[in-house]
């Protein structure tokens, strides 16, 4: 606390600049960490996909939900066109999470739903240099897709894949 009722200097952008810090360790995997309930892993799962961590984001996806896109040509297509768009070469966009509060919804002892109901994302993307933002989304009064996750050996997994999980990030924030 600074005393003497003045305070200190301060630095446009340092609570998100935080944030992203604080996310992007969350998202960090750990020995089952993150995976403990439904919340905490849609929580490191964003925090992933802020810090651009796709190793990170896809190791939250079900193994089962990953193998299914190998399975159908369409789902193939669908997944390859996704893959194009966020993937490859440097990322061109960008989503930023703040205040984001989330709710789960148990539906029997291994799967859950799991809403955002509070916070924002702002989706941004860099066009001549410098980001621009193309949208956001408030949770607390736009619906979001819920997340369905499912247990497996004791942890949390999404069952949506990582890039659809994006695309409707995307799409929702430029409605």
């Amino acid at each position: 606390m600074v005393s003497g009722g003045k305070a200190g200097p301060r630095f446009p952008g340092a609570g998100c600049v935080l944030l992203a810090v604080i996310l992007a360790l969350a998202a960090l995997p750990a020995g089952g960490c993150g995976r403990e309930s439904p919340q905490a892993t849609v929580y490191h799962f964003l925090g992933a996909v802020q810090a651009q961590d796709f190793d990170a984001m896809r190791s939250f996806v079900s193994p089962e939900a990953r193998r299914k896109v190998e399975g159908e040509e369409r789902t193939r297509r669908e997944w390859d066109e996704l893959r194009r768009r966020f993937l490859d070469g440097t990322p061109d966009w960008r989503f930023r999470f703040e205040d984001l509060e989330l709710s789960s919804r148990a539906l029997d002892p291994d799967h859950a739903l799991v809403t955002a109901v509070g916070g924002k994302c702002a989706y941004y993307r860099l066009k001549d240099g410098r980001w621009v933002k193309e949208g956001e989304i408030d949770f607390s009064r736009e619906e979001f897709v819920p997340l369905y996750l499912v247990k497996r050996d004791g942890e949390w997994y999404l069952e949506a894949l990582d890039l659809y999980v994006l695309y409707a990030l995307e799409t929702a924030c430029r409605e």
